[in-house]
């Protein structure tokens, strides 16, 4: 299933659970989490992975602003293998990626366990780590080759997840998305379109 539709679906079945605004109730509003972040990018046949932390403010017991910022140290970029005169060769990039994203989460929560959607609108900085050549046709290929752009790139992340509670003030979640990215930059997975990427996070939080 694409990411999309995949996000599309958790997205209807929490509103399909019952999801409703109310008033808040006296408690912990606030939730701070690390997570361990993965994410595939369209396109790619690589899976970035990286630390994150999120900031959660509860408006009501169903509806939440959320922040996060995510790390991706080594954003690996294989190019597909070409063929030349002299050889084959195929280009392999190392880069960053982070991302800073903001919006809303809603949801509803048991005594153990909850769901939720979320929709995130946010930015993505990626950093070129340099470029290199795998094959003996690199000699040729390198003389020819333009390093790569980048620029920071708008990103929209939708999905949802389940949250476990294992004590009154502690939260675990598992949020499954599509992490969608604006590219203007000359760089892959592509130049002027709009990327796809499956992202994967893994979180332990602490209410207050």
């Amino acid at each position: 299933m694409k990411p999309t539709r995949l996000a599309a679906l958790m997205v209807l079945v929490t509103c399909a659970a019952g999801v409703r605004a109310a008033a808040q109730t006296p408690g912990e509003r606030f939730e701070v989490a690390a997570s361990l972040n993965m994410l595939r990018s369209s396109g790619l046949s690589n899976t970035s992975i990286g630390p994150g932390g999120r900031l959660t403010f509860d408006l009501t017991p169903h509806l939440s602003l959320e922040g996060e910022l995510a790390f991706y140290p080594k954003d690996r970029i294989e190019g597909v293998q070409t063929e030349t005169p002299v050889g084959s060769y195929r280009l392999v990039g190392q880069r960053r990626r982070t991302d800073a994203l903001f919006g809303v989460r809603v949801g509803t929560r048991g005594e153990r366990f909850g769901m939720f959607a979320k929709a995130r609108p946010g930015f993505t900085r990626l950093g070129d780590r340099g470029t290199a050549c795998e094959g003996s046709g690199c000699a040729v290929i390198l003389m020819l080759y333009a390093p790569y752009s980048y620029r920071t790139e708008f990103a929209f992340d939708v999905g949802g997840g389940v949250e476990f509670y294992p004590s009154t003030r502690t939260v675990a979640r598992v949020e499954l998305g599509d992490t969608m990215m604006r590219h203007r930059s000359s760089a892959p997975p592509c130049s002027d379109c709009t990327s796809h990427n499956l992202s994967t996070r893994l979180g332990i939080g602490y209410r207050f």
